[in-house]
């Protein structure tokens, strides 16, 4: 996939609105709406997935309690998508709360998600529940992910 569909899917999914025009209610919104479309990224093509990382996270980003450039990222998801190539994400309905700091710029969307991955190649598959953290710039031409969290709160399978 070239460099301009990547650019246009990422703007597409985050928004490439300014941040002069957003209010408090805007970016709890517009938060919210990059939360959903990120797990919907996740539980596409891996290579999409990937791909875009440089377009949606900020150059240094906390990733599960480490701090990792892009570069760093990009390793990280790729060992996930080869453990896992079948993933499916989604927020559980009614856990997703947003809190946004507007002087900041900067919102924090939770939920509980629940997920299903697989490896059809070695026969292995997963599922469970588990909190869910992203955190989200507002204050640069296009919103960036500062950090993403979590804990895994239920498990099946084994992985």
């Amino acid at each position: 996939m070239s460099r301009v569909t990547l650019a246009v899917v990422a703007a597409l999914a985050f928004g490439a609105t300014g941040a002069a025009a957003q209010g408090a209610r805007d970016m709890e919104a517009r938060a919210a709406d990059i939360a959903q479309r990120y797990l919907a990224t996740w539980s596409s093509s891996g290579e999409l997935s990937i791909a875009d990382v440089p377009y949606v996270y900020g150059p240094r980003v906390r990733f599960y309690g480490r701090s990792l450039t892009w570069a760093g990222l990009v390793e990280e998801k790729r060992r996930a998508v080869r453990r896992w190539p079948v993933r499916s994400y989604a927020h559980r309905p009614g856990t997703m709360e947003v809190i946004c700091n507007e002087a900041a710029r900067r919102c924090a969307a939770r939920s509980i998600i629940d997920y299903r991955v697989a490896n059809p190649a070695s026969g292995r598959r997963a599922s469970g529940a588990a909190t869910f953290d992203l955190g989200i710039s507002f204050a640069g031409r296009q919103p960036i992910i500062l950090y993403e969290n979590g804990k895994p709160i239920r498990r099946a399978g084994a992985g």
